[in-house]
C-alpha cells in the first residue's frame, strides 16, 4: 500500500499554466506594457542629437540684411521698370501731339486766310455803300455782302491733349516748359471755340439786317455749286434809305470787329504751334 502511495508522489505532475492570452481574459499584454515604467521611459527620451540649437544673434542679424536687400532690390527694379515705361509712353504722346499740331496748323493757315479775305471784303462793302457811285457798284456790294455771311470754322484736332487730361498722362511730361505749353495751347484753343458764340450772334443779326437792304432774287442767283458768284450787270440793291443803310453799315461793322478778333486769335495759336513743334522735337530729340 505503501509502495503505491511513493510511486504515485514520484510521477511528474503536468500542470498546465493558464494562457493569459485567452480572448476571453480581460487583462493583454499591452496593459502590462503600460504598467511597465522603464517601457515608459524609453518611450519619451530624446536623442541629444536632435534638439534644435540656439542661433546666435549675428545669424539672425545676417538673415535679416539678406531679406531687406532682397526686397530693397526687387522694389528699385520695379520703379526703373516703371520708369522705363512711362518715359516710353512720354515719347509716344509727344510724337502724337506733333501730328495733332501739325493738322491744327494747316486748318489754322486756311482759317488765317479766309478771315484777312473777310476782313478786306467787309472794308471795302462798307466804302462802297457810302460812296455816292453806289448805284454804279452793284455786282461788287453784291458779292461782298453776301461772301461775308458764312461761317469760317476751326476744328482743332485734340484727341493727345484730352487722352492727356482725362487719364492722367500729364504727369508723364517731364519737361515742365513743354507741359506748360501744352496747357497754354489748349486754353487759349478753347478760348477761340467759346467765342465762336458772340461771332454766330453777329452773323444772325448781320444776315436779318441784310434782308431788309438787298433783293433776295439776286442772293439766289449767285448760288452756284455752294459757291458765291459774282451778279452781272451791277444788280440795284431793295432799298437805299439812308437809315435801313445806316443801321446795315453798323451791323457790317461789328461782324468786322468779332472776326478781326478771331483772326488774332487763330494768328496766335498758328504761332504757338509752330512754336511748340520745334520746342518738342528739340526735347525729346524727334525729327
Amino acid at each position: 500500500m505503501a509502495d503505491n502511495i511513493d510511486t504515485n508522489r514520484r510521477k511528474p505532475v503536468n500542470v498546465q499554466l493558464e494562457d493569459k492570452s485567452d480572448e476571453n481574459s480581460p487583462f493583454s499584454e499591452s496593459d502590462n506594457l503600460i504598467e511597465n515604467p522603464a517601457t515608459e521611459n524609453m518611450e519619451v527620451h530624446h536623442h541629444p542629437d536632435l534638439q534644435h540649437k540656439k542661433k546666435k544673434f549675428r545669424e539672425y542679424f545676417f538673415e535679416f540684411i539678406m531679406i531687406f536687400l532682397a526686397v530693397t532690390l526687387g522694389f528699385f527694379a520695379e520703379q526703373i521698370r516703371e520708369n522705363v515705361a512711362d518715359r516710353k509712353r512720354e515719347k509716344e504722346y509727344m510724337m502724337s501731339m506733333i501730328d495733332d499740331l501739325r493738322v491744327d496748323i494747316s486748318s489754322l493757315s486756311s482759317n488765317i486766310r479766309l478771315r484777312q479775305q473777310r476782313d478786306k471784303m467787309i472794308d471795302s462793302l462798307v466804302f462802297l455803300l457810302r460812296s455816292p457811285e453806289i448805284k454804279q457798284n452793284g455786282s461788287a456790294i453784291y458779292y461782298f455782302a453776301r461772301s461775308i455771311s458764312p461761317p469760317i470754322y476751326f476744328f482743332p484736332d485734340d484727341r493727345t491733349i484730352q487722352q492727356l487730361k482725362s487719364t492722367g498722362s500729364l504727369r508723364l511730361i517731364s519737361n515742365m516748359q513743354i507741359s506748360g505749353s501744352i496747357m497754354d495751347y489748349d486754353r487759349k484753343m478753347r478760348q477761340q471755340l467759346f467765342e465762336y458764340t458772340d461771332e454766330q450772334q453777329d452773323r444772325a443779326e448781320y444776315r436779318q439786317m441784310a434782308t431788309k437792304i438787298f433783293d433776295g432774287k439776286i442772293f439766289n442767283g449767285m448760288i452756284n455749286k455752294n459757291a458765291i458768284e459774282r451778279p452781272v450787270n451791277d444788280p440795284q440793291l431793295f432799298t437805299y434809305d439812308a437809315t435801313l443803310m445806316n443801321e446795315y453799315i453798323i451791323q457790317a461793322q461789328y461782324l468786322r470787329k468779332v472776326n478781326q478778333t478771331q483772326l488774332a486769335r487763330a494768328d496766335e495759336l498758328f504761332t504757338q504751334a509752330k512754336e511748340l513743334i520745334t520746342l518738342i522735337k528739340r526735347a525729346y530729340h524727334l525729327e
